[in-house]
């Protein structure tokens, strides 16, 4: 079974952050740091974490 995005992850001009897919809007910005936003939308997602970023 696919389970529905609610969250995605992007880069823009003042950093990565992490957006809501319905309205668009940003939900948190985390600057330079790509691992702390791919950490903070597994959270919101409920997906467990990988034991390993690669």
């Amino acid at each position: 079974m696919v389970q529905k995005r609610k969250y995605e992850i992007g880069c823009s001009g003042s950093g990565w952050g992490v957006w809501e897919i319905a309205t668009g809007k940003k939900v948190k910005g985390f600057g330079l740091c790509r691992i702390a936003a791919l950490e903070y939308w597994y959270e919101l997602e409920g997906w467990k974490k990988p034991t390993r970023w690669y």
